[in-house]
């Protein structure tokens, strides 16, 4: 181990309820990682192996609690959980490194209707269901009543053909609602079948509610917001530009802190740019507002803080940076993104706990957010 370490390297191992067999994850932690033990917050690197123990059988139980509901497909494409899945051969040696792009999900649907019918490879067509109720139909009428005394002979010899068996006719007329009132109703809740979401790569970090931390946030964003952020940020490699983070309504956690998720960005026009710095201009709230408005009318997400940038003057915020946030983003949630488009970086900013000041947020950004 060298004297000034970059990361440790952690190994997680699961134990599988019910069998002898272990689940294996890798992970890496760096030295100035703040470790939550019994007597307190610690560094990493001054923790004993006992305190590493605790923290070890701690963070297995938090991971087992979180992913043992999820399969191994989507364990190993989820770009959230940084967890390698291999598939290992009873020999020991790797097998298929390439599972996951060979498997293949089936999914099937049943009816609660059809769960004690037959399994058929076809479904009848309407002619074949009216075949089948005309033929019941016939054999019901075939069904020989209780024997009736016979009637005494005559004198006749005539004899009287048996009354031959008539097809019932079935009439099936148009369905009408009872009440007009009822079918406005029935309309009006007839919506257009929307296309699922696409899933996206969400950088950010949920951190323990064990685990210390000033800030009053738990930070994510989805990869097009910040492609959105970045691509307006290079636009303008010498004069500042700003926007809004757009996302739904932040979630408070038991222990006061809040999870904002960033989906969009709007873009602040009609800004006022003057160098170094840039000014929001009652013009570019209503711009602003309106786009909100026209994107989300159902009020599905709101405006959780801001963004500007610093073109190859780095992440902070300046005096008026400071003033912006703290009169005119003034939530415990709000947040700030800083972008510099000539150092190619970013960096976010909250609110403390106390809500009393606004630093800078130790935001873990994965290796596909780090680089534009």
């Amino acid at each position: 181990m060298n004297e000034n370490p970059t990361a440790y390297a952690a190994m997680i191992t699961i134990s599988l309820p019910g069998t002898d067999k272990t689940a294996t994850a890798s992970v890496r932690v760096l030295p100035d990682e703040s470790v939550a033990l019994p007597a307190g917050a610690k560094l990493l690197r001054d923790c004993t192996l006992a305190e590493l123990q605790t923290f070890a059988n701690t963070w297995e139980a938090e991971v087992w609690e979180t992913y043992q509901h999820i399969n191994l497909l989507e364990l190993h494409t989820d770009e959230t959980v940084q967890v390698e899945v291999v598939l290992i051969a009873q020999d020991g040696e790797q097998a298929l490194a390439d599972w996951a792009e060979r498997a293949i999900v089936l999914t099937t649907e049943v009816s609660v209707e059809a769960e004690d019918a037959p399994e058929t490879m076809d479904e009848p067509t309407v002619s074949e269901e009216a075949a089948v109720e005309e033929t019941e139909a016939e054999e019901e009428t075939a069904v020989p009543q209780e024997a009736e005394p016979a009637p005494e002979p005559t004198a006749s010899t005539e004899t009287t053909p048996p009354p031959t068996p008539e097809t019932p006719e079935v009439i099936v007329s148009e369905s009408e609602p009872v009440y007009a009132d009822e079918a406005e109703a029935l309309e009006s809740v007839k919506q257009p079948q929307l296309p699922p979401r696409p899933q996206v790569r969400i950088a950010g970090q949920r951190l323990p509610l064990s685990r210390a931390s000033w800030a009053s946030t738990n930070i994510f964003i989805e990869e097009p917001a910040l492609r959105q952020a970045q691509a307006h940020a290079l636009s303008s490699p010498s004069r500042e530009v700003a926007g809004v983070l757009v996302g739904p309504h932040p979630e408070k956690q038991p222990d006061g802190r809040y999870n904002v998720y960033i989906t969009d960005t709007i873009i602040a026009k009609h800004t006022v740019m003057q160098g170094a710095s840039v000014t929001y201009t009652p013009e570019s709230w209503r711009y602003m507002n309106d786009q909100l408005w026209q994107r989300y009318p159902d009020e599905s997400a709101i405006m959780v803080g801001w963004y500007h940038t610093h073109p190859g003057f780095g992440i902070f915020l300046s005096g008026m940076d400071q003033f912006i946030h703290q009169n005119f983003f003034i939530q415990k949630w709000h947040v700030a993104l800083v972008l510099d488009p000539i150092a190619r970086t970013s960096g976010f900013f909250c609110w403390d706990r106390h809500h009393a000041k606004v630093n800078r947020y130790d935001f873990p950004w994965p290796t596909w957010a780090a680089a534009w």
